[in-house]
């Protein structure tokens, strides 16, 4: 237990050290809350059904039913789940003024429920449908609405157009403004926080190795391991719910205390 002691506290100062620290997070954020990430041996969703089958634009545009039996159920998960320690930590690090924003691979609104501010989507929401036609953004439940009527080609209102969740799926790409927002964030921070993401998706993947080239320092809190934990600062291999707290804890303390 010494050693984990040990790189609580370097994480904390790390932290303590940093003037510009932002997180990026992934499905190991959302799995203390009880859903189901992707890629976890055994567990993962993507060993249960083939993506390219249930998330990839092609497939929902050919047999929306079919993806949006699956969706909604995932769906339901989502909507259920509330903020764990790991998120509310996250609100008490940006309270403390020692975070700037936050990155997420996650569709699931949990670091806005826990209140962080600065968040920016990279998949999008599951809070949101869109438009295929025209664009118009509606809340999920008037496309909840329509499938459980029997409509499994839910329409736009405007424009009689498929709707879709406003999430990004297999095959179609990122935002241009949302990739330029996290740009920004990447190119401003000094300490990049990696929260419970396998960094295998790319342009994400990428951030870390663009922060560490500009000279900001990295640190990890995964369960498994990730192919740049050799280059990190700090790298934690446990349940960020366990760890990440007691990291903030010390901050908090530090900086209270300071005063």
């Amino acid at each position: 237990m010494n050693e984990m002691n040990t790189k609580i506290k370097k994480f904390a100062q790390l932290i303590l050290d940093a003037k510009n620290i932002v997180a990026l997070t992934g499905a190991g954020m959302g799995t203390e809350s009880g859903i189901a990430d992707f890629r976890s041996p055994g567990t993962g969703l993507w060993e249960k059904v083939n993506p390219d089958e249930f998330a990839s634009i092609h497939s929902y545009v050919s047999n929306p039913k079919k993806n949006l039996d699956f969706m909604l159920e995932l769906g339901m998960a989502i909507f259920k789940a509330k903020p764990n320690k790991g998120h509310k930590a996250l609100t008490k690090l940006q309270k403390l003024d020692k975070l700037n924003g936050i990155l997420t691979q996650n569709i699931d609104g949990l670091h806005q429920k826990a209140h962080s501010k600065n968040v920016v989507e990279l998949h999008g929401t599951a809070y949101e449908a869109i438009c295929m036609g025209c664009g118009n953004i509606y809340p999920i439940t008037s496309m909840i609405d329509q499938v459980r009527s029997g409509r499994f080609g839910p329409s736009c209102e405007a424009c009689n157009g498929l709707l879709k969740p406003n999430a990004v799926f297999f095959g179609e790409p990122l935002r241009s403004e949302i990739l330029s927002q996290a740009d920004r964030l990447i190119e401003e921070c000094d300490l990049l926080i990696v929260l419970g993401s396998s960094l295998l998706i790319y342009p994400v993947a990428f951030y870390p190795r663009k922060a560490l080239s500009l000279g900001a320092k990295l640190a990890i809190i995964n369960i498994q391991e990730t192919d740049i934990d050799a280059s990190a600062d700090m790298v934690i291999h446990d349940k960020i719910g366990d760890v990440f707290p007691r990291v903030v804890s010390i901050v908090k303390n530090e900086i209270e205390g300071g005063h």
